[in-house]
């Protein structure tokens, strides 16, 4: 692989990772290309470049993920160099090679290394030849289900079923007993298949109390290979990790150097160039073992930069040019403490459903790298909004500005994970360094209800009120206001500007904002803002977030429970599998449709027993947001 100069780069991916690439390259002097989507035309990542070129529709398969189409794009735009970002295609070793068949600069590691660890099977046996110890499991050839049961049974519950290749926690499935084996491994097969072109599995003893540890390299075309420390991201649910933090709490200089050495002894048995990751888990006694190797830059690395004083992404375009690492591994300093959360358009009181629509992204201090003031969140990519990033020279103080920085963003104008981000940031095992990777599917589900709370009294008067464009002075009004919260409802007297002991001190309209000071029951609350959005009021107060439709006047419903009922898609996304057919007797709970979206599948279920009436989709079909899909007569 040739490592050269060049003057521009194409950044073939999206979101707030390209906007960051294209601020970089500039940054350097380089001219900046981006490539988007149907979804993405308005993006910020688009209008920063100094050329985009659309590259097909909304969906990944036939526009991000497409290699002709980037090439094509990189042809048509003269660009020198392409940089994959993270996700899409930036472990694809056929990519790689296609970037350079075609005379550019491939911004990351050689094809050869991303073949070589990218298949985690093979991964591990580099590894164990490397010295690294590795997790007991399965990483052979025989692929079929009966093969994978018998190799689960040998190694034991619980057992991780993983895709060999890709990450992101996409195409696995944690398993504890045999009765869930099948389901689990065909389900984890369509995800991995969707998401990375193939369906080979492998098997992992699902170590117990453990943490995910994983270690920055970076290696250069001049042999310079080091590590950056470590950061622990075992904040995840559903594989997907949520919190991400450096250094990793309770890790000595002495663990973390025989770490980093394994990590770096690992990448160069590949000859390793550019950024990469070796993860490891961690036990109680500081026993480690390799997990996977992710050949590109990760979503998390902006902690690594923040405690070593480093910019990665601009490493990865200068070693990619040639130049050797500005650092030698003695050189390496790590100061204070950073943690970065994922803002997703998610709602974790709701099974984590997915929102979509328009996310706006505001500032409040600390470092946000989002992809824009203003995203519109279309079902068709990952839910991630922004990461918020908080830096200090402790743990505790790191802690303390990132809830401080969450609670003072502006309303989204979606729900987000924003209340459930606090909540953990708050937590006790949080604070004091104790949560292992099983920490958040042990915690009860996480629920919240402002109905009663002061959010819902400050919206009803702002809703009578006006939203603070004018105010009644003469005699005594009174209103009555109906919101909704997922399925909670509940009415609020408004009487002269107060509700429920609440009422306004001020109010201040600020374009598409209102920000508020209310008082009552004996306390004053500053600093409350909130966003209108048709019948939609999204507020912050207290540092928390709630989201309210006005249906004051809305139709009343029917309660004699007559009357079809319907299933609608939560978001677009495509049918894997339709379980029910007209005539079917269903009952409540029963999964009626798997959609994939957002990188992930869906199940929707029926909300109460019925009978299928109709049916309007198959499996593959592409469907839109609020699309029906299955309608149910009440059983008789």
């Amino acid at each position: 692989m040739h490592h050269r100069p060049f003057k521009s780069v194409l950044v073939a991916n999206r979101g707030e990772i390209a906007v960051r690439i294209v601020k970089e390259a500039k940054a350097a002097g380089l001219r900046a290309i981006t490539v988007y989507s149907d979804a993405d035309r308005e993006a910020w990542h688009v209008q920063d470049a100094d050329a985009a070129i659309h590259i097909g529709p909304s969906p990944a398969a036939k526009s991000y993920l497409s290699i002709p189409k980037i090439l094509a794009a990189a042809k048509a735009t003269k660009a020198e160099a392409v940089h994959p970002g993270y996700g899409f295609l930036s472990e694809n070793p056929d990519f790689a090679e296609a970037v350079i068949d075609a005379g550019l600069v491939w911004i990351g590691p050689s094809p050869e290394a991303i073949r070589a660890m990218g298949d985690k099977g093979n991964a591990k046996e580099i590894a164990r030849k490397a010295g690294v110890p590795v997790i007991p499991g399965y990483d052979g050839d025989g692929q079929s289900d009966a093969k994978l049961l018998a190799e689960a049974k040998k190694i034991g519950w619980p057992v991780l079923i993983k895709a060999a290749l890709g990450g992101g926690g996409r195409g696995q499935r944690k398993v504890t007993e045999e009765s869930t084996f099948l389901e689990a491994l065909a389900s984890a097969r369509r995800e991995a298949l969707s998401a990375f072109a193939s369906d080979r599995m492998i098997l992992e003893k699902a170590l117990e109390n453990v943490r995910h540890i994983e270690i920055q390299v970076f290696g250069d075309s001049h042999g310079n290979l080091i590590h950056l420390g470590e950061r622990d991201c075992s904040v995840q649910r559903r594989n997907q990790k949520i919190i991400e933090e450096a250094p990793a709490p309770g890790v000595s200089e002495d663990l973390r150097n025989r770490m980093g050495e394994a990590a770096v002894r690992l990448a160069r048995t590949v000859n390793y160039t550019n950024a990469g990751t070796v993860e490891f888990l961690l036990d109680r006694e500081g026993k480690f073992c390799f997990l996977e190797m992710n050949t590109r830059i990760q979503v998390e690395h902006p902690v690594t930069e923040e405690v070593t004083g480093t910019n990665l992404i601009q490493w990865q375009l200068d070693v990619a040019a040639g130049k050797p690492l500005p650092l030698k591994q003695a050189d390496l300093r790590i100061t204070g403490h950073a943690i970065e959360v994922r803002l997703c358009a998610e709602d974790p009181a709701n099974g984590y459903e997915p929102q979509t629509g328009t996310a706006f992204i505001g500032q409040a201090g600390g470092r946000i790298d989002s992809a824009g003031d203003q995203c519109h969140v279309s079902g068709h990519y990952d839910s991630m909004l922004a990461k918020v990033i908080a830096k200090a020279p402790t743990r505790a103080e790191a802690i303390a500005n990132l809830a401080h920085h969450l609670a003072a963003l502006p309303p989204a104008g979606l729900r987000t994970n924003r209340n459930y981000l606090l909540n953990l940031l708050q937590s006790a095992e949080y604070q004091e360094g104790t949560f292992a990777i099983s920490w958040l599917s042990e915690r009860p589900a996480f629920t919240e209800n402002h109905s009663s709370l002061p959010h819902a009294a400050a919206v009803a008067i702002l809703l009578d009120h006006g939203a603070g464009k004018h105010w009644r002075s003469n005699g005594i009004t009174r209103s009555l206001i109906t919101l909704k919260e997922r399925k909670s409802k509940s009415s609020h007297v408004v009487e002269n500007f107060t509700c429920n002991g609440f009422e306004m001190a001020s109010v201040r309209p600020d374009g598409n904002l209102v920000r508020a000071d209310m008082r009552g029951q004996g306390t004053a609350l500053q600093g409350l803002i909130a966003r209108f959005d048709d019948q939609r009021v999204h507020i912050i107060l207290n540092g928390t977030d709630a989201l309210f439709e006005d249906i004051t006047y809305a139709p009343a419903e029917r309660k004699d429970g007559a009357g079809a009922s319907m299933v609608r898609a939560p978001m677009a996304g495509r049918i894997v599998r339709v379980n029910s057919k007209h005539g079917d007797i269903v009952k409540k709970g029963d999964i009626l449709i798997l959609l994939e979206a957002m990188k992930m599948e869906h199940e929707l279920r029926a909300a109460a027993d019925g009978i299928i009436d109709t049916v309007t989709v198959s499996q593959g079909d592409q469907v839109a947001i609020r699309q029906a899909l299955v309608t149910l007569t009440p059983a008789t």
